[in-house]
């Protein structure tokens, strides 16, 4: 009974940590969809919400910490890896409350150029796709390794595309010798975006990792 009770308490933690990723990575979608479009006010209140969800991260986080360390012999993994998984995964709110913190203290005249908007536009979108895909992998590997290991897949592919379009926006960018620190500005933002979705990448290739550690899972 205690080592069901531990396992239950462990996943409906680490679902509410997820969850709790999941706002803010939609937080933060909508932020820079705005912000990409010039629709973005300077004291738009969405930006401390970012920072709030970041914070909830870090209590969820610590709390689940707390149990994983109880009792060791209760959790199917060991306990190293899902240590290095919920740590890995608070990277990304991390990661997302800083591009958030950067839009908050551009220039007030800064506006993204309008003929890269629709690339950028992409690369945001891939970035809510692949959080969400890498926590759907993280929560089906508690019941189906072969469900999660093709999860992993699709966050590489979505890497690949980002990694693609990051170099087509800097192509363009890099154009405008005119404007020297609105572009090392933008080049910024586009770089700060593109490290999220590569560190989800990193974080799926771990997971994969797990899948061939435990292959009677």
């Amino acid at each position: 009974m205690k080592l069901k009770k531990k396992k239950e308490d462990i996943s409906q933690i680490n679902i509410e940590f997820q969850e709790e990723i999941r706002k803010g990575a939609e937080k933060l979608f909508n932020y820079m969809s705005d912000f990409i479009e010039n629709r973005l006010d300077k004291v738009d209140e969405r930006f401390q919400e970012i920072i709030i969800c970041e914070k909830r991260c870090d209590r969820i986080k610590e709390k689940y910490i707390e149990v994983l360390f109880k009792d060791k012999r209760a959790l199917p993994f060991l306990i190293e890896d899902r240590y290095k998984i919920i740590t890995s995964l608070d990277n990304i709110m991390d990661m997302s409350e800083v591009i958030a913190r950067y839009i908050q203290i551009l220039p007030d005249d800064f506006e993204i150029y309008e003929d890269i908007r629709d690339e950028m536009n992409q690369l945001n979108k891939l970035y809510l796709e692949t959080v969400n895909q890498l926590l759907n992998c993280t929560l089906l590997m508690e019941t189906s390794f072969s469900g999660a290991y093709e999860i992993t897949f699709e966050v590489e592919k979505w890497k690949r595309q980002a990694f693609d379009l990051k170099f087509k926006i800097l192509d363009m960018v890099f154009q405008k010798k005119k404007e020297p620190l609105k572009v090392n500005l933008t080049w910024k933002i586009v770089a700060l975006v593109f490290d999220v979705i590569s560190w989800a990448e990193e974080i799926s290739d771990f997971l994969r990792g797990l899948i061939i550690k435990y292959p009677g899972k």
